[in-house]
């Protein structure tokens, strides 16, 4: 992905680089070194790392991204030690904000160059041992400092919630998701809870919107494909910054400059069919002679399962005659899987079912808000529909302002309205607008598991400022199972299904996605 507002991100990195360099020449001169090799960039942690007396091979992890945070921290507590900050709330400013208490220290009259802090031997003589409590602050604040830091630039964990995703992504799955290979998104909201970054904590906000940063994106080296996995902020979480929205871990079907319909389940880009991932998802009537268990579920790899509103009368009928009553669910699993299923002493007969009462879903655009658009699309039968790109330009009419509605004034604030057909800008008493340049790339995600997946055909295209990353592997996996009741039926609390954790699926672990 390119980047996105550069400029800004430079202005605010130069802004602070040189609010830190004032307070660090200020120190490199008391320590009897020439101040202006504090502000040379890269090259002034090497005569940072020769002030506080830590070893030449620390420039090693200084310039090795990831790393470089943990030696970081360091190098910015030996430097407050060695100019006699050693109170806990002079290093934690000192460390999580540099670029605020640096250009303090310009002004610290007091302030003296006291000796090597990262040298052993001067720590053994002058660091005064701290007791439990001290000892447990310095290792939180490493703790933030370091975790939060590579949360916040490199990579993040997320862990997988629903099944929408499986067979490929299972409940449980805990994944590595880079942030950089697709372009580092700055955090939008920088002052939060650090390391987890909730948006809320007992119903309470976890961040603050005092500073708010612009979307900014550095350049990465990999460009989203069709078929590829991503996590993203949920654009339907209203009510939160961007960042703070809930992640999703979706397939990304469209990219920017796709054209895009469905027809009978199957997927076209550009007029041609995309390719079917292995083990997506179908759903299947299931008619059993006893309750389904969570056995059953674990033995076939059987992510979740549903009531039926409805089973075709002609089946039910079938199974009368034969003298049995069956008991019928709606399972989700890959072709392959069904013959295993089949074998089953339970099961009685499966099919697949691929009807869907589409017209009385809520789909994007819902048509209840749509002046022009009113699709009876559902599904398995969606579009066609076009997704836009960054910078290009589209002429706005009738046919596509319901579809474009929302990039332009939710995600876009263009705040333009509509008027018999004609379009206007400032609420409908400004200037007469034909056309529309885009500011962003908008994408289109559908889960694997289609026929019970929360994704695009819902609530709309993904703008590219809420995609966040690229999972890499799956780090840990938990083996859990829908908590079943007495009467066979999936226990659901609020709108979330309950799970009970089965063991540890280890064929998973570090296992690459695809």
């Amino acid at each position: 992905m390119n980047s996105y507002n550069l400029t800004i991100f430079l202005a605010i990195w130069s802004t602070a680089f040189i609010l830190t360099r004032l307070g660090l020449s200020r120190m490199f001169k008391l320590a009897g070194m020439n101040p202006l090799l504090a502000w040379i960039p890269i090259l002034n942690w090497w005569f940072w790392i020769q002030l506080v007396g830590r070893p030449k091979w620390y420039m090693i992890g200084m310039v090795i991204p990831g790393l470089n945070i943990l030696f970081s921290f360091n190098i910015k507590l030996d430097l407050l030690r060695s100019f006699g900050k050693v109170k806990f709330w002079e290093q934690a400013v000192g460390i999580i904000l540099t670029f605020a208490y640096f250009p303090y220290l310009l002004f610290d009259k007091s302030l003296k160059f006291v000796g090597k802090a990262g040298e052993k031997e001067w720590r053994k003589e002058n660091l005064v041992k701290s007791n439990a409590s001290r000892e447990w602050a310095d290792a939180i604040l490493f703790a933030v400092y370091v975790a939060g830091g590579m949360r916040a630039l490199f990579f993040d964990l997320y862990q997988i919630p629903t099944p929408s995703m499986e067979s490929n992504l299972m409940v449980g799955d805990h994944l590595v998701v880079s942030r950089t290979n697709i372009g580092m998104r700055i955090p939008m909201t920088p002052i939060s809870v650090p390391v987890l970054a909730p948006k809320e904590i007992a119903g309470i906000k976890a961040y603050t919107d005092l500073v708010e940063f612009p979307y900014m994106r550095l350049p990465g080296w990999y460009t989203i494909k069709n078929n590829d996995i991503i996590v993203f902020n949920w654009p339907a979480d209203e009510g939160f910054p961007t960042d703070k929205k809930d992640n999703y871990v979706k397939r990304c079907i469209g990219i920017p400059g796709d054209s895009v319909f469905i027809r009978k389940g199957q997927v076209y880009i550009n007029n041609k069919p995309l390719p079917v991932v292995d083990k997506q998802q179908k759903r299947y009537l299931l008619l059993m002679k006893d309750y389904i268990t969570q056995d059953f579920l674990l033995e076939h790899n059987l992510g979740d399962f549903t009531i039926p509103y409805r089973v075709a009368p002609e089946i039910l009928k079938n199974t009368q005659k034969a003298g049995q009553m069956l008991i019928p669910y709606h399972i989700y699993t890959w072709p392959d899987n069904i013959k295993n299923i089949k074998k089953h002493g339970s099961v009685a007969a499966v099919f697949e079912d691929i009807v869907d009462e589409g017209y009385d879903r809520h789909l994007f655009p819902d048509t209840a808000n749509t002046s022009y658009l009113k699709h009876q699309w559902d599904l398995n039968n969606y579009g066609p529909f076009y997704l836009p790109k960054r910078g290009e330009t589209i002429e706005l009419t009738k046919n596509n302002w319901d579809w474009f509605k929302a990039a332009i004034n939710v995600y876009e604030k263009a705040n333009i309205v509509e008027q018999g057909g004609k379009f206007y800008t400032q609420g409908g008493n400004g200037t007469e607008i034909k056309k529309y340049t885009f500011k962003m790339g908008y994408y289109w995600m559908m889960g694997d598991n289609r026929y019970n997946s929360s994704d695009s055909r819902y609530w709309g295209y993904v703008p590219e400022d809420h995609i966040l990353g690229k999972p890499l592997f799956t780090f840990f996996s938990l083996k859990k199972v829908i908590n079943i009741n007495e009467i066979g039926e999936p226990n659901i609390q609020g709108n979330n299904m309950l799970y009970d954790v089965k063991g540890i699926r280890w064929d998973r672990i570090f296992r690459k996605i695809e």
